[in-house]
């Protein structure tokens, strides 16, 4: 197993979420390759399946958890969450981050509630805070939701920016930090390196189907977003075989408004638990369309050429906008071409994935940074 008792521990690694278990896993396990030590702390914002993605990725340093309670699935559930994350964090910062505390560099990831905890407490405990995914933007505070302004407040936060291309570094280079064009985003390499695994049982089917995988909190809980949703997804039953992903936020979410057995009484929709990273990758990449909410999502689907429907507002990414992600506002005529267009495709899709490598560029910069020291 990977050890840094030899080693100053000078990277603390902060993560909560599936997604940013997923996007960092790559560089988690390039760090272990280079023998480069760090702490790997969770917030716990999700627990389940956490471990079985970072065993996916081979990553083998043991983490530490700071919220042992219940996964966060709903609204009233994070308040207490955050004040006893934060807390913890808050108490044990002697710990994770020994004087000297500028040799220190708290890495945190992305716009959850873990990346606003992880930038405030190394703010306030005198480290240097390094953001990964840094710069983007949707300019529209409301949308996404609360992401837009977690973005905004973890920048002013942070020391080190590492940017996914030149449009997301151009949003923050009038900021007081570091910024580092990292070319793409760190999904790249976990995508690239998932689409070469050895495919799983149930991840492809002889007959065109569709994804949908819809989990945020802005659209479970707004009644009006949910019918549209729920619509589109039975409209597109009528065409296709439809999997839809059940995140535990989700399923929660449809039974409370009596909806579950209604969709597993359809024989053209197949509803799935979530699943870890490989598969559902396997899965989407072979699809006629996918239907998501998520972020990274829509830049993996934008590698993979498959035409997807972002059931948002606003998004703060670029990738596959004006080619095969199409932003749906909610709007019945956007979500009705969209459908049609995917059943009537033929399928043949083409993986476009860039040639950067954006995991090795951050380690890059953080070893010229913060050189790896023996312990006195």
């Amino acid at each position: 197993m990977y050890s840094s008792r030899q080693k100053k521990n000078h990277l603390i690694v902060v993560l909560g979420t599936r997604a940013q278990i997923i996007k960092m896993a790559p560089l988690l396990a390039e760090l272990e390759r280079r023998a480069f030590p760090y702490r790997l702390l969770l917030t716990g914002q999700h627990r389940e399946t956490i471990a079985e993605i970072l065993e996916e990725f081979g990553v083998q340093s043991l983490p530490q958890r700071l919220y042992n309670g219940p996964e966060v699935k709903g609204i009233r559930q994070a308040g207490p969450w955050i004040v006893r994350t934060a807390w913890s964090l808050w108490k044990m910062r002697k710990q994770w981050a020994p004087s000297p505390r500028a040799d220190t560099v708290v890495v945190t990831h992305g716009d959850t509630f873990t990346t606003l905890i992880a930038a405030a407490v190394g703010w306030l405990s005198g480290t240097r805070v390094a953001h990964v995914e840094a710069g983007l933007r949707s300019f529209n505070w409301r949308h996404p939701f609360p992401e837009e302004l977690t973005r905004r407040i973890v920048t002013r936060l942070s020391h080190i920016a590492y940017c996914p291309g030149e449009w997301a570094c151009k949003n923050i280079y009038n900021q007081r930090l570091m910024v580092v064009n990292t070319g793409a985003n760190t999904i790249l390499d976990a995508l690239r390196w998932a689409i070469t695994q050895p495919m799983k049982s149930g991840t492809d089917s002889p007959t065109p189907y569709a994804v949908v995988s819809v989990h945020r909190f802005e659209n479970l809980y707004s009644r009006q977003r949910m019918a549209v949703i729920l619509e589109t997804i039975n409209d597109l039953a009528c065409r296709m075989n439809v999997i839809v992903v059940l995140h535990p936020a989700t399923r929660k979410r449809l039974a409370e408004l009596n909806k579950l057995q209604e969709l597993e009484a359809n024989s053209n929709i197949d509803l799935r638990p979530r699943m870890t990273y490989v598969p559902f990758m396997q899965l989407i990449s072979r699809s006629c369309l996918v239907i998501t909410d998520g972020g990274s999502n829509q830049e993996e689907l934008s590698y993979l050429g498959i035409p997807t429907l972002l059931m948002r507002a606003a998004t703060e990414r670029q990738e596959g906008m004006g080619e095969n992600v199409i932003l749906s506002e909610f709007r019945q005529d956007t979500i009705r071409n969209a459908i049609s267009a995917a059943s009537h495709s033929d399928n043949e899709r083409g993986h476009r994935l860039p040639n950067h490598d954006p995991v090795n560029v951050i380690v890059d910069d953080l070893s010229a940074r913060f050189p790896i020291q023996a312990e006195a």
